[in-house]
């Protein structure tokens, strides 16, 4: 796999990339050999994140002493031009490293970026001195070539920039948005929108002084994007190029106002688009008039599964003739140039190569394909079933650097969180601030706050900062601890004043700015779909209620027998005195007027017909029965 910065040198001699250990490597293009490699010494230099090549007039550089390998420069227009390559590096600087000696010659002076540099540009036609660096602090920085010093700051937002691009009084810079803004006051002139997610490459394109176009493409994106610089008006792109894939590598060029150019996806296919920039169109996405790609011959590799070498890098600009593209495939350990012509009949290209490894050299006749290895006898022990088993221990010292890095860090607790803290912000050990930041429990959090020196507060709040650009776990706890230092140091935030407050919360702000963007829109999504939500849930749970009051019984009626209701009125009547049928007849025939008796009868409590009553029967209906027996 290679890296997305890779570039041809000005005169198409040399092509280089940064390899994912971090070495620089420089081909050959016409022997197809590596001609370079740089490795950073890590005790003395800092890994390179980007590069640009440069060239330096011999007017603007003065050489000490001028060796056999200085002889090498290019001779353009009649005068010595050497080349050179600008680093920009993870500490936030910038290097020049000089392909003759194969050493870096010289440093730019200058604070230069807080964060490593994501992207450098240099174009000789807009300005052969300045050199443009992006970083990941949101700044982008100019520098001068011939000075070696950092020349002038722009201070473009919060947020990680992933490529930049001069032209004119113009920056273009690129994040998940693309903007254009004003060298002169620093102001912005215009968002371009059309890509979801980080751009990664940007090139210009110029027809002419009036006529300016930029390509990018982003990391999520399968099409590539035609904008316009020169219109003021235009935010959106006014062409786009469809693709298998991601582009990783675009190379331009402009031959009697068409456009000549070439991609190449992550999948390893290149892609050759031809089209005149007066007819160019937004309505669907232009398709490549050709594709090239590289399979491994069968033959030689016997096998069935036709293998692919994948393309890294491709280019229209430095082909020995304009029908022919110049490819470069295959991996990092071995790559191959080649030239290859375009057939206008045939619209999908599949050259057929042997593999590198065959490439770089067969083994000899003679040559054994295993090796043994020579052994001496007397530091030979033969093991047997008794002693196989058994594992001969060595003493080892452990040094007491390791031993001390073996050591947990001890649990933190509203005790020593404190203590580590403000050790992790005085030495700025990331290890020591992850265990803090790690704590989550709000509580704790306002304890070590309230304990927290006044002089700490300015770099705790720039580790905050740094959280909240990371993932959304990691913006949780930094907003939990922010609020809880708002709260309690908020009598030493107030005394910086206006100006160093808002230089300490600029990074906060702008990062919640941009991220509660949306929040409004998202919000009354979310209250549409809990009104359909709970509407949902309220016609189940009528649904439910009325299956089960139709699986309800309404009343229950159960009839006894008629032998039970004889047995129940003959106990009733053996439990009162005299309570026949004929008596109670009599008695009611013969008490009709006599209210004493009633009332003698009610003061004793045996009034009879409270005793009927509680029996189920009253006296019209022992009457009516009385009669039935009668007749």
């Amino acid at each position: 796999m290679f890296s997305v910065s890779r570039e041809f040198s000005p005169c198409g001699k040399y092509c280089a990339y940064i390899s994912q250990q971090g070495k620089f490597v420089v081909h050959d293009v016409e022997t197809s050999a590596v001609y370079q490699v740089y490795t950073p010494n890590m005790h003395l230099n800092v890994p390179c994140t980007s590069f640009a090549w440069i060239q330096v007039g011999e007017g603007e550089k003065k050489l000490k002493k001028k060796s056999k390998k200085a002889r090498s420069s290019l001779v353009e227009n009649g005068t010595n031009v050497q080349l050179m390559v600008a680093f920009g590096t993870s500490k936030g600087g910038v290097a020049f490293y000089n392909l003759a000696t194969a050493t870096i010659e010289r440093t730019c002076k200058g604070d230069g970026h807080t964060a490593p540099i994501t992207a450098i540009y240099f174009n000789a036609s807009h300005n052969p001195d300045a050199l443009y660096t992006a970083g990941a602090d949101g700044n982008v920085i100019e520098w001068s070539i011939s000075q070696c010093s950092q020349q002038r700051v722009h201070h473009i937002g919060v947020e990680k920039l992933t490529c930049v691009l001069a032209h004119a009084d113009t920056i273009l810079t690129g994040a998940k948005q693309l903007k254009l803004w004003n060298t002169e006051n620093d102001t912005l002139e215009r968002t371009l929108i059309g890509h979801t997610s980080n751009t990664q490459l940007l090139q210009l394109v110029a027809l002419d002084a009036d006529n300016v176009y930029v390509l990018s493409g982003s990391v999520n994106d399968r099409n590539l994007s035609l904008w316009s610089l020169s219109d003021e008006d235009s935010t959106s792109p006014v062409s786009t190029f469809a693709l298998d894939d991601v582009p990783e590598y675009v190379s331009p060029k402009v031959v009697d106002r068409k456009l000549h150019l070439i991609v190449v996806s992550r999948t390893g296919v290149a892609h050759y688009f031809v089209r005149d920039m007066g007819k160019l169109t937004v309505k669907r996405p232009y398709r490549a008039s050709h594709t090239f790609e590289i399979a491994v011959d069968t033959v030689s590799t016997k096998k069935q599964a036709v293998d692919r070498l994948p393309v890294f890098v491709a280019t229209v600009q430095y082909s020995a003739q304009q029908e022919q593209i110049l490819l470069g495939y295959g991996s990092e350990l071995s790559v191959r140039f080649e030239h290859v012509p375009i057939e206008e009949d045939v619209k999908m290209n599949v050259i057929i190569r042997e593999p590198l490894k065959v490439l770089e050299g067969k083994t000899k006749e003679g040559e054994l394909k295993s090796k043994t290895p020579i052994i001496d006898s007397d530091d030979v022990e033969y093991m047997n079933p008794t002693n196989s088993n058994r594992k001969t221990v060595k003493e080892v010292e452990i040094p007491m650097e390791v031993r001390l890095e073996n050591l947990s860090t001890p649990k933190t607790s509203s005790k020593n969180m404190i203590h580590l803290l403000v050790q992790g912000l005085h030495s700025r050990d990331a290890t020591l601030l992850r265990n803090v930041f790690a704590v989550d429990d709000s509580d704790m959090v306002q304890q070590t706050l309230g304990r927290l020196p006044p002089q700490y507060v300015g770099a705790l709040l720039n580790e905050l900062s740094h959280m909240m650009q990371m993932k959304t776990m990691h913006v949780k706890t930094a907003v939990c601890w922010l609020k809880h230092l708002i709260n309690i140091h908020a009598s030493q935030l107030m005394a910086l004043g206006s100006s160093n407050l808002l230089a300490n919360f600029s990074t906060c702000l702008g990062i919640i700015e941009y991220r509660v963007e949306h929040l409004n829109s998202l919000s009354r999504l979310r209250g549409r779909l809990g009104l359909l939500i709970d509407q949902i849930d309220r016609s189940k749970n009528q649904a439910a209620n009325l299956d089960d009051k139709s699986n309800m019984n309404v009343l229950v009626y159960q009839e006894g027998d008629d032998s039970d209701v004889d047995s129940m009125l003959e106990k009733d009547d053996t439990d009162l005195p005299g309570s026949s049928n004929e008596e109670m007849y009599d008695e009611d025939d013969d008490n009709d007027g006599d209210e004493d008796e009633d009332e003698t009868a009610y003061a004793n409590g045996n009034d009879s017909r409270g005793k009927q009553r509680r029996n189920g029967y009253s006296t019209q209906d022992s009457y009516r029965e009385s009669m039935e027996v009668s007749d």
